[in-house]
């Protein structure tokens, strides 16, 4: 049924690009290239057609962060690591190409993600292949980001923030050109860890037709923290990162074909991952490959725009140990997931008058996952001589409806209301553990899998979003945001259809960093939260000159998607020590609770000088803080960032940009005791990148972590590289680093 649908959509589009090119005309004033609620814009090479961007999106709270280009896309080489920039925006550690991106409380996918424009799933049960990671930070064009308050027609089907990764929009000849050809080729290097990678970009394009290739890869081994954390073992020294290495490769290859303003490209992706190690994971990643076909159509009439996209990725994962987790195993433990995700949007901008757009849109996603674990051995033992199916031909499918309305009552005022309606059918088959004395017969009705495959597994969720926002402009100088949004979201896979009580497969569901073990739970009920968002911003005349921005919010959640330690009638792990745990690793089931989060994100530029002997300089700072309570259990949210304030002095100077950066970091006390998560403490790191740039080349130095600094990454969870995994032990960051990149455009 899938395939047909896939068919079927791809010839709609086809057809309906070549039945309506009279139609096609300049939009109107109201319905142009709006700009986002916040981007980050790394360099694109040449000139894309404005009129074909498919970026339509809602102006207000409409923030542009221009990309800095000083050569940290260049170096970097985990995507989630470029939100940064952004205050609010953090990044919970994981492997080295698979960050999982915080927005003011919220992360992974309690919030909306979209890569080229497709909703993207993880497929793994310790979400290893994050959405973001399935993109390098090279093949990054555009990043739009909305933090707390998110409108309808941009997504749904979570409760915090979006982001929207976009890479270059196809490049073509001018007209009267008959052939362009342009690319870059880059390389750069990290010290610490040895780091290596490369990347290439190549473009031929004519007036209407336009090829891009794009490819990378990165390898790095080991990093070392500032200084031993704990006792040389196994071979590894006491200030190694153990299982921090890693490779990974991506390809993609886009052709598009515009004409009287409708565009009509495809993309094929390619991502191979061979080794990836997990630091605070108990499973190294061995394989991880995904391929993807991306088809987009995107159409530009006198009444509006009509962009329509169809997508299908296919993820082949595997899981097992890495060799410093190896050391001192009896065994190894294979792990594997299978997943297809397909999917199919159609959004309608219409404007309605020079004031007024309406936004229609639907969706479909056909989301499948299979995660099984091979015997270790053909003997009777923990973990063979049978298959262990964790999840069992798991499916989540979802249907989307939306409408918005946007409008532009006079300069100072512009309103957006939205509603939106996402249904979401969930289902898994039956399953079995490795053998029927330590996991139970599934042919006992009475046994945990006999109890689970007898249960009714289907779900059904009618979720639906809200939002309104309403923007105030009394000055060229001033401007004023304010927003209220109801999100609705449905529980994952993992979340619940894992169902074993087994210690050791609890363990193996998680992706938290917290080295503990979960459990599913079939009966929770979608997760609703409740935002407000106040945003202020203002800047001098000449906003080079100053620049400050204030946003605080508040989010209320009802069913929240939390963890309580498992109830002893459970069963297996769910023991009474369990549930008394003060210390160590403990074992937990999904649960619904009530939360609660508020905060307030800063953001300031200020020039400080301009001379004609050392050129310009500015200071530019962002700081948030978030507090994130658990109301049902009287504890904080687990991974709370912890106050920060990020600062830099930036010298800009002919083809040269200097940057000095201080990162502050306040100690992290407010810890979730459910989850036994450990204390962090404050810390400063200081860091220097001089760039430059003439228009072919660009080269940049930098030191990251000057002074050498140990410290404890707030969101890291505990350190689990090694044998033996410990408790309590707070994953560290990295020391000092040289850093080098070398990028030439032709």
């Amino acid at each position: 049924m899938a395939r047909k649908t896939l068919v079927l959509s791809a010839a709609v589009v086809i057809l309906s690009w070549r039945m309506m090119p009279s139609l096609a005309a300049a939009p109107s004033a109201s319905g142009g290239d709006q700009l986002p609620a916040k981007t980050v814009q790394p360099l694109q090479v040449e000139v894309t057609i404005p009129s074909l961007r498919s970026d339509e999106l809602p102006s207000l709270g409409a923030t542009l962060v221009p990309w800095v280009h000083d050569g940290t896309r260049d170096s970097a080489t985990d995507t989630a690591r470029l939100l940064e920039a952004l205050p609010g925006a953090t990044v919970a550690a994981a492997g080295g190409v698979s960050g999982l991106p915080v927005l003011d409380g919220l992360a992974d996918d309690q919030l909306h993600i979209q890569i080229n424009g497709m909703d993207i799933l993880s497929a793994c049960a310790n979400h290893m292949n994050p959405p973001l990671s399935t993109l390098s930070p090279a093949q990054v064009g555009r990043i739009v980001v909305y933090p707390t308050v998110v409108p309808v027609s941009v997504g749904g089907d979570a409760i915090g923030g979006s982001i929207e990764i976009h890479s270059p929009a196809p490049v073509f000849a001018a007209p009267g050109q008959k052939f362009l050809s342009t690319g870059r080729i880059g390389t750069f290097f990290q010290s610490n860890g040895s780091v290596r990678g490369a990347n290439l970009s190549a473009t031929a394009a004519t007036p209407e037709f336009s090829l891009n290739y794009s490819g990378s890869v990165v390898q790095s081994g080991d990093y070392r923290a500032a200084k031993a954390f704990k006792a040389p073992a196994n071979g590894i020294d006491g200030d190694v990162v153990g299982s921090s290495l890693y490779r990974a490769e991506y390809q993609s290859l886009t052709a598009a074909y515009h004409r009287d303003g409708q565009l009509v490209d495809v993309r094929l992706d390619y991502q191979n991952i061979p080794y990836q190690g997990f630091p605070n994971a108990r499973m190294d990643m061995t394989k991880n490959q995904s391929i993807g076909i991306n088809l987009h159509y995107l159409g530009k009439f006198r009444w509006g725009n009509w962009d329509v996209r169809l997508y299908n990725q296919h993820i082949q994962h595997s899981m097992n140990f890495l060799a410093d987790k190896m050391r001192g195993a009896a065994l190894g433990m294979p792990m594997d997931t299978d997943a297809v995700n397909n999917g199919l949007r159609s959004k309608l901008n219409l404007f309605l008058g020079s004031n007024d757009t309406l936004r229609l849109g639907a969706g479909y996603q056909h989301y499948r996952l299979n995660d099984w674990w091979p015997p270790a051995s053909p003997m009777m033992g923990m973990m063979g001589p049978a298959i262990f199916w964790n999840i069992h031909d798991g499916r989540r499918d979802r249907y989307d409806l939306f409408s918005e309305w946007e409008r532009h009552w006079n300069p100072q005022w512009t309103s957006l209301l939205g509603l939106r309606l996402d249904v979401v059918q969930m289902n898994s088959g039956d399953v079995q553990g490795y053998n029927a004395m330590m996991y139970g017969n599934p042919g006992n009705p009475a046994s945990l899998p006999g109890r689970f495959n007898a249960l009714d597994r289907r779900r059904v969720d009618a979720n639906w979003d809200f939002t309104a926002m309403l923007s105030y402009t009394p000055s060229d100088q001033s401007k004023f945001s304010f927003g209220f949004s109801r999100k609705a979201q449905s529980p994952n896979l993992y979340e619940r259809y894992a169902w074993s009580d087994n210690p050791m497969a609890m363990t193996m569901n998680g992706w938290f960093g917290d080295g503990n073990g979960y459990i599913g739970n079939p009966d929770l009920r979608p997760q609703i939260a409740n935002t407000l968002s106040l945003s202020a911003a203002f800047h001098a005349p000449d906003p080079k000159v100053w620049q400050v921005q204030v946003t605080p919010y508040f989010t209320y959640i009802q069913n929240y998607i939390g963890a309580t330690r498992c109830p002893v009638a459970q069963g297996g792990a769910c023991t009474l020590a369990n549930l008394n745990a003060t210390s160590g690793f403990v074992y937990l089931q999904f649960t619904n609770q009530t939360a609660r989060l508020w905060g307030i994100d800063l953001s300031g530029k200020v020039r400080l000088a301009q001379t004609r002997h050392a050129g310009d300089f500015h200071w530019e700072s962002n700081a948030a803080y978030v507090r994130g309570d658990n109301l049902s259990l009287d504890v904080p949210l687990y991974h709370m960032m912890p106050a920060y304030l990020r600062t830099a002095l930036v010298q800009e100077w002919g083809h040269w940009r200097n940057r000095i950066e201080a990162v502050l970091v306040t100690s992290k006390t407010r810890v979730d005791t459910v989850r036994n998560e450990p204390r962090t403490a404050g810390y400063g790191l200081l860091n220097l990148r001089t760039t430059y740039t003439s228009d072919r080349w660009q080269a940049s130095l930098a030191l990251e972590n000057i002074l050498n600094q140990f410290y404890q990454e707030p969101l890291g969870g505990v350190y689990l590289g090694q044998r033996p995994m410990l408790p309590g032990v707070p994953l560290p960051g990295p020391g000092r680093s040289v850093n080098a990149s070398l990028s030439y455009s032709f």
